[in-house]
């Protein structure tokens, strides 16, 4: 079976979606981030930037951390009632 197709674009924010989940009680900083996805700091601030943007993600001023939100958090309980 072959892979399915993707936008490229949405890789980085998918990636990394998933990766600061891997750290959603401690939070991770950019560049463990980018350690943790393979990539550099640029690609992880973009992807963030979108995140926060979107509401999935928060950045925390005094540690500059990244953590989930419960607004992604929630994604899962949409899903878990629609089945």
């Amino acid at each position: 079976m072959s892979a399915p197709a993707t936008t490229k674009s949405a890789q980085p924010v998918l990636l990394v979606m998933e990766v600061l989940c891997d750290f959603a009680e401690q939070g991770v900083t950019n560049k463990d981030l980018a350690e943790a996805c393979k990539t550099t700091a640029v690609v992880i601030t973009r992807a963030t930037k979108t995140l926060i943007a979107f509401g999935w993600c928060r950045k925390c001023e005094e540690t500059e951390r990244f953590y989930p939100t419960s607004k992604f958090t929630r994604l899962t309980f949409k899903v878990a009632d629609s089945c």
